[in-house]
């Protein structure tokens, strides 16, 4: 299906200025319903309106702003914080989560100055948590295991909330290594390190490098040096690029690798031996096409037996949403569906969300060929609801998502 549907009514424009201390907040809540003009957030116009009910959630890669607004373009809360002349960080992964019957709402912290390993991709910082209020109640790092210290900062690209001390995070961490195939001098490489705590303590981890076979999955469909092991062009390939999880049913972690064009499922029940199946890629499980698989994929869903990707599709520069049932007893597909938006193409960052139906939140990363960077559009429709326009495409958004 595909569609450029547009809608018409203005609903909100935010005029782009700085504030005298350096951080803006606005919860209608505390401050009333007070006109939040000259917040410092990037100037952005919101354009339709839905009846959801809902309420959606706007971060950025590269300057430190998140926004909440609901189904009809009102701001309902903003974060923004001032960041020096030529610094560029963001606050990633804006989310909503409930907890025994409590919502609190989180995002990624980019410390200004941490070493990226000159990865753009790449955001080290802490979790914040939030209560209901906004109040920030707490900060999450890494905590002791064989492979960081205590308080070793977290990438930004995902994080799973099961309750209040238990929790799963994601890292990049540089290192030398001596088991990839044709390079015993140990190449330096940059690897994926997941870590799961509950009540201070290490439950489980998984790296990527402990997997040597992975490393001849390495595609460049979104980096040409993303398989550099002879450090040739780079000191830090990042091989895996890992971008995504979430739980499936069974309580494994399904996990999305940019730089493999594959989604992986790991047993959290092992600490070897725990990859389960893999999605798309070179070691595809599931007989997948060619047309079916996915390049340089950045945001995955799991409902069941069905996984869902916001397929980037650096090889063609031709961005969709995929949607795969997989039957995991025969380890086969059994349907296959995509849709996308004629003329769009983000090579980084973005999400899909299915709503209800074909009706999907779309946030739109960095998008080359215009600067709508989210939009609820109902493909069955051919038509969008409410979009979110920035000014300046160059301040692209991280993920934009949808919370009820």
């Amino acid at each position: 299906m595909k569609g450029t549907g547009s809608a018409a009514a203005i609903l909100i424009v935010i005029i782009l200025a700085v504030t005298a201390a350096g951080i803006a907040l606005y919860n209608p809540a505390q401050n009333g319903n007070d006109d939040p003009s000259d917040t410092g957030l990037p100037e952005f116009t919101i354009t339709g309106e839905t009846d959801l009910p809902g309420n959606f959630f706007v971060s950025f890669v590269y300057t430190k702003n998140l926004i909440m607004f609901d189904g009809k373009g009102n701001i309902v809360w903003y974060l923004h914080k001032d960041l020096p002349d030529g610094v560029y960080a963001g606050t990633w992964d804006f989310k909503k989560h409930i907890i025994d019957g409590k919502v609190y709402y989180s995002y990624h912290d980019q410390k200004v100055g941490a070493d990226h390993y000159g990865l753009p991709g790449y955001a080290p910082g802490e979790r914040v948590i939030l209560d209901s209020d906004f109040n920030e109640v707490k900060r999450i790092t890494f905590e002791q295991s064989d492979t960081v210290d205590k308080g070793h900062l977290l990438d930004g690209h995902d994080f799973l909330m099961i309750d209040m001390n238990h929790y799963i995070m994601s890292g990049y961490i540089k290192d030398t290594v001596y088991n990839v195939p044709d390079y015993p001098e140990g190449p330096s490489v940059v690897y994926s390190y997941l870590q799961e705590v509950q009540d201070g303590a290490v439950v489980w981890d998984w790296k990527s490098i402990d997997y040597p076979e992975i490393y001849s999955l390495t595609v460049e469909d979104a980096t040409y040096n993303a398989d550099d092991f002879g450090n040739l062009t780079t000191d830090a390939p990042d091989y895996v690029h890992f971008n995504a999880m979430r739980l499936n049913d069974n309580g494994d972690l399904v996990c999305s690798f940019r730089h493999l064009n594959t989604i992986m499922c790991l047993d959290r029940d092992a600490q070897t031996d725990a990859i389960k199946w893999m999605l798309s890629g070179k070691n595809d499980m599931f007989g997948l096409s060619d047309e079916e698989k996915t390049s340089s994929q950045h945001y995955v869903t799991v409902d069941g037996n069905t996984v869902t990707a916001f397929d980037n599709h650096n090889i063609t520069e031709e961005t969709r949403i995929v949607t795969y049932t997989l039957d995991f007893a025969d380890m086969d597909l059994e349907s296959f569906d995509s849709c996308r938006i004629d003329g769009k193409f983000s090579s980084a960052c973005g999400s899909a969300q299915r709503i209800s139906g074909d009706m999907f939140m779309l946030g739109w990363g960095k998008c080359e060929n215009d600067n709508v960077c989210m939009c609820v559009y109902d493909f069955a429709a051919d038509k969008e609801l409410i979009r979110m326009q920035l000014a300046s495409p160059e301040n692209f958004t991280y993920r934009c998502v949808y919370y009820e």
